[in-house]
Order: structure tokens, then C-alpha cells, then sequence
């Protein structure tokens, strides 16, 4: 992987009639770079990023080419953890230790009738709302 950013195309935030949504643009140089940058699996992965201030014609998004790639003895992590990480990991031995503890034991939620008729308020506590025309009877 290169440090280095591929640039490709471009992208204008439109406003239609459903919301906001960015119409993407490629020119044939464009879709070669797209084409010569397949990952192992055939695919382009693209970043897209708000520019500063729009370009010249108009584009408020950039878009390049994530050449990210997983190593292999990591299987889809990052390449590098990161050092905050590392001294984080060598600050707190007890978070390891939370790890290798045994979860709460599960407790089971009643299912004990009278308790459930008891947290209910009663049928009589509950407004009545049978006077179409009474205005104080409006629940809202």
C-alpha cells in the first residue's frame, strides 16, 4: 500500500426532490486508473471526501482510491495497532483480567401473574373518553 492518494472523478451534492444526493462523474482516464487499481477480489474501493471549497466546476467531493489492503498473519485487521493502543494495553493488566472472568449468571424474569396484575394501574384509575362532545374529554 502506497501513501501516496490516487484521485479519481468527482462528485457535486445536488439538492432534488427527495433530499440531498451527489452525482459522480468518471472521464475514460478516470475508469483505467479505476480499472488498473482492482483489489484481489475485482473490486474499487472509493473514498469520498467534502473538498474545502467547491472546484471550478463546480464539485463539492473528492473521491480516491482506497488501496488499503489486510496483511495476511492479521486476516482483515489494520496493518499497525496503534500506539496509544500498545501503552494502553500495557497500563491496564486488568482489562485482560475482566476478560477471563465468568459472565453474571442469568436470572430468569418472573412470569407470576399476580405480579403482573399488580404493577397495572386499575381499569378504574384510566380516563374515560365517551363524550364526543364534552371538550375537557379531548386526550390531547
Amino acid at each position: 500500500m502506497s501513501n501516496e492518494k490516487i484521485y479519481v472523478g468527482g462528485a457535486k451534492e445536488v439538492n432534488g426532490n427527495f433530499g440531498a444526493f451527489h452525482r459522480i462523474s468518471f472521464n475514460k482516464q478516470d475508469l483505467e486508473t479505476l480499472m488498473n487499481n482492482l483489489n484481489a477480489k475485482g473490486y474499487v474501493n472509493l473514498n469520498m471526501n467534502k473538498r474545502r471549497q467547491p472546484s471550478q466546476y463546480g464539485q463539492t467531493h473528492s473521491l480516491t482510491i482506497d488501496t488499503w489492503e489486510p496483511t495476511q498473519n492479521q486476516g482483515g485487521g489494520y496493518q499497525q495497532q496503534a500506539p496509544q493502543a500498545q501503552n494502553f494495553q500495557q497500563q491496564a493488566p486488568q482489562a485482560q483480567n475482566f476478560q477471563q472472568q465468568a459472565p453474571p449468571a442469568f436470572q430468569q424474569p418472573s412470569n407470576d401473574m399476580a405480579d403482573l396484575n399488580n404493577s397495572r394501574p386499575p381499569v378504574s384509575d384510566m380516563p374515560n373518553f365517551d363524550d364526543i362532545n364534552d371538550p375537557e374529554d379531548c386526550p390531547f
